[in-house]
């Protein structure tokens, strides 16, 4: 019953349709203004020139009477100034037409206050949306006017957008988790292939058999490589990992992966460069996850530059911003893919065996945005630049 009498009151209350919209209403609301300034100047106009006139008449009847008793006293013809009365007239309009401003003021203040409210609001969400938050919300409920109406269909687009990339990550995780095991058991059943292939004589003469199967076990391999970071970038973007943050060094970090790096580097023919400061830099985050988005960073230099080529790995701040760098000064890439990288299995050279997945970048964005920051490609003439920017407010006190 209370609902249905909302629901009525709703209707009732509803604006006609050619009242829902923001011009139409501005011009309401100036006809409305106009006609309430006219009629306040008025009225004030004639209270106080009503008031003058009262007290000019409350000093003639005075006068009359003293008069009355004094015989001597002369009559005066123009008892009222005419300079008076026009000196009256003149005040009780500046008056009333300085309040009318006023009143007109704010009225224009409040209706430009709430109008660009409504409008920074939008540009909030909007701006948020951009950035991957698809929660953010304008908090419009009725459609009164255009700006309104705009902000309910933002809102009703961000509620389905974020229906819809829930469901499309769900669908991903859940194939990938579906998919796991039949992989899994793939693996087992070339593995007890393999060793059966080992105990004959026959299999062990046939080198194409040995061949094909080797190949089959490393695609199974791969396979099993791709689901499991798949299902890892979806948990990361989840941000079901924020639980387990913790105080961390991010210098210590870096030299995690450097332990790990420079002889690899050094066998590959190349050259890692460590540049950090001495002093800690602690902020609240998952060691684990920043250690291996580094090192994706590091193996994709790796992977993709030439013998003699330099990497260099660094980490620095800048006004509330803690940058970590891996730049090389290899081929780079070209600037129309620099964004398309970012997408998961998107690769650059699609011709290229060299065992990456193409999830390397879609994981270091993943890791960057769990920590409240953002990654970036840049041209270090020559080569690559990868900057991942993490803003201060997760730095530990």
């Amino acid at each position: 019953m209370l609902k249905r009498l909302k629901q009525r009151l709703k209707h009732t209350l509803r604006l006609p349709l050619w009242l829902q919209s923001s011009a139409a209403q501005q011009g309401v609301m100036f006809v409305l203004v106009s006609f309430m300034s006219l009629v306040l100047m008025a009225s004030i106009s004639l209270a106080y020139v009503d008031y003058e006139l009262g007290k000019q008449n409350r000093e003639i009847v005075k006068e009359t009477r003293e008069m009355i008793h004094d015989s001597h006293g002369e009559l005066d013809d123009d008892p009222i100034e005419d300079d008076e009365i026009m000196a009256v007239l003149t005040t009780g309009f500046v008056l009333s037409g300085v309040l009318v401003a006023l009143l007109t003021a704010a009225i224009v203040v409040v209706m430009t206050r709430a109008s660009q409210r409504r409008m920074s609001r939008i540009e909030q969400v909007l701006a948020a949306a951009a950035e991957g938050n698809l929660a953010a919300r304008t908090g419009e409920k009725r459609r009164v006017n255009d700006l309104a109406r705009i902000g309910v269909a933002v809102d009703e687009m961000l509620s389905r957008l974020e229906g819809s990339v829930a469901a499309m990550s769900d669908i991903s995780a859940n194939i990938a988790h579906e998919l796991k095991t039949p992989i899994a058991r793939l693996q087992h059943n070339l593995l007890n292939l393999k060793a059966a292939a080992d105990e004959s004589q026959s299999a062990r003469a046939d080198s194409q058999f040995n061949e094909e199967l080797e190949l089959a076990m490393v695609e199974s391999k791969r396979l099993a490589g791709i689901f499991d970071a798949l299902l890892r970038i979806s948990q990361i973007e989840s941000g079901a990992r924020r639980s387990r943050f913790s105080s961390i060094d991010l210098t210590g970090v870096i030299a995690t992966v450097a332990d790990i790096y420079v002889d690899v580097a050094e066998d590959a023919g190349m050259l890692l460069n460590v540049d950090c400061p001495q002093q800690a830099l602690m902020i609240q985050g998952d060691r684990e996850l920043l250690i291996q988005q580094l090192a994706n960073l590091v193996e994709n230099a790796l992977r993709y530059c030439p013998q003699g080529s330099e990497i260099r790995l660094s980490c620095e701040t800048e006004d509330d911003q803690v940058l970590l760098t891996v730049a090389d000064n290899g081929p780079g890439i070209e600037d129309a893919e620099k964004l398309r990288v970012f997408e998961r299995l998107y690769r650059v050279d699609k011709s290229r065996t060299d065992g990456g997945l193409g999830l390397g970048l879609s994981f270091a964005k993943a890791v960057a945005g769990l920590h409240h920051g953002s990654i970036r490609l840049y041209d270090n003439h020559p080569g690559l630049g990868v900057q991942i920017s993490l803003p201060t407010n997760c730095a530990a006190e």
